[in-house]
C-alpha cells in the first residue's frame, strides 16, 4: 500500500515537471524560430530561465500581417526587440515586411526603427515597404530616410517606393556583396549612391536599382562589381561605368524617359554579356572594352526611336546576338494593305 502511494505522488511531481525549461538554450532557440516574433518575446515572462533566450534568436522576422494585430506599436515592437537583443550575439539576419495599412510617415518611422539593427548584422538586411497607392502629398511631406552603414551586412535588400533615401556619407560597408533596392527617390542627383557604390563598398559584387527617382547621374567606379542591373530609374540622364570585373551588364528602360540629351560612358574591359532594353544614348564614349563579348541582347523598346543599332556599333566582335523585336497586335494594323 505505502508502495503505491509513493508511486502516485511520483507520478504526480513528474507530471507537473517543466521539462521544456530543461533543455539546452540552443534547442529552446530553435524551437522559438518556429514562432512569430511576438510570441517568441512574450516567452520572456514565462519564468527567469525564458527571460533572455529569444534575444539569442539567429533570425529577427518582422511581418507586420502576422505581428501588428496583436501589438499596440509595430514601431516600438521593432525597436524593442532589436535594442534589447543579446549584446554579445551578432544578429545574422533581419528582416522587416509591412503592408499599405500605414501612414507614409509612420513607415519612414518604421524603417528608421529597423536600421537600429545596422552595426549587428551579420549576414542579410531585407527592408519590405509596400504601399497599395501612393499619395504624393503624403510622400513630399514625409521626412527623409537616412541609410546608416552597414559595416558587416553581406546582403541588404531595400524596397520602399517613393521614399526620400539619403546614402550614408561615412563608414565603409567592409563584407557587402549584394545591394538590391527597389522604388526610392534620390534628392542629391545620386551623388550619395556613387559616394558609397564607388569608395565604400569593397565587397560589391551585385548591384540591382529598380524603379528609381532622382537619378539623373550614375557614376559607378569598382573593381570589385560583377553584376549590373539597371531598370527604370525614370530620371537618368548620364552613365558612367568604370568596372574592371564586370561580367554581366542589363539596363532597361532608363534612358527612354529623357527629355535632355544623354551620355553614356564605359570602361568594362571584361564584359560578358549586356541586356540593352532602352533607348541609345545621345552620345557615347568607350575606354576599354572586351575583344570579343560574349553574348549581346538588344530589345527594341515599342513606339520609341530606340536607335539599337548604335549598341551593336560599339563592340567588335560578338559571339552570340539576340534581336528582340515589337511587333504590334493585329488590331492596330492598317488591314488595307491585305485587300
Amino acid at each position: 500500500m505505502a508502495r503505491t502511494i509513493r508511486s502516485k505522488r511520483f507520478c504526480s511531481s513528474d507530471r507537473h515537471r517543466d521539462r521544456i525549461s530543461e533543455l539546452p538554450d540552443d534547442l529552446l532557440v530553435q524551437i522559438l524560430v518556429l514562432l512569430p516574433i511576438v510570441e517568441a518575446v512574450r516567452t520572456c515572462v514565462l519564468s527567469h530561465r525564458w527571460r533572455h533566450v529569444w534575444t539569442r534568436l539567429p533570425r529577427l522576422d518582422f511581418d507586420d500581417d502576422e505581428d501588428a494585430p496583436d501589438v499596440l506599436s509595430f514601431p516600438e515592437l521593432i525597436a524593442a526587440a532589436i535594442v534589447n537583443y543579446a549584446a554579445d550575439v551578432h544578429l545574422p539576419d533581419v528582416s522587416v515586411s509591412l503592408s499599405y495599412r500605414y501612414e507614409f510617415s509612420e513607415a519612414v518611422s518604421i524603417a528608421a526603427s529597423a536600421f537600429l539593427a545596422a552595426d549587428r548584422v551579420l549576414s542579410t538586411f531585407d527592408l519590405f515597404l509596400f504601399h497599395d497607392e501612393e499619395d504624393e502629398l503624403a510622400v513630399l511631406q514625409a521626412p527623409p530616410l537616412y541609410m546608416p552603414c552597414f559595416p558587416l551586412v553581406k546582403e541588404l535588400s531595400f524596397t520602399f517606393s517613393g521614399v526620400n533615401l539619403w546614402m550614408p556619407y561615412i563608414g565603409t560597408f567592409y563584407h557587402l556583396t549584394k545591394m538590391y533596392i527597389f522604388g526610392v527617390r534620390f534628392t542629391e542627383e545620386g551623388y550619395g549612391l556613387h559616394d558609397a557604390v564607388s569608395w565604400r563598398c569593397p565587397c560589391l559584387q551585385n548591384l540591382e536599382l529598380h524603379m528609381i527617382k532622382g537619378l539623373e547621374k550614375v557614376f559607378l567606379i569598382s573593381q570589385s562589381l560583377t553584376s549590373l542591373r539597371l531598370s527604370s530609374l525614370v530620371d537618368l540622364e548620364r552613365l558612367l561605368v568604370v568596372g574592371a570585373n564586370l561580367r554581366d551588364m542589363q539596363v532597361t528602360r532608363s534612358f527612354v524617359h529623357a527629355s535632355e540629351p544623354t551620355f553614356m560612358l564605359l570602361d568594362v574591359p571584361k564584359l560578358e554579356q549586356l541586356h540593352w532594353a532602352d533607348r541609345c544614348p545621345d552620345e557615347i564614349q568607350r575606354w576599354l572594352l572586351p575583344n570579343q563579348l560574349s553574348k549581346l541582347t538588344v530589345v527594341e523598346i515599342s513606339f520609341a526611336r530606340a536607335r539599337f543599332t548604335r549598341i551593336l556599333q560599339i563592340f567588335k566582335s560578338i559571339q552570340t546576338l539576340s534581336l528582340e523585336f515589337y511587333i504590334a497586335p493585329v488590331s492596330i494594323i492598317d488591314c488595307t494593305f491585305f485587300r
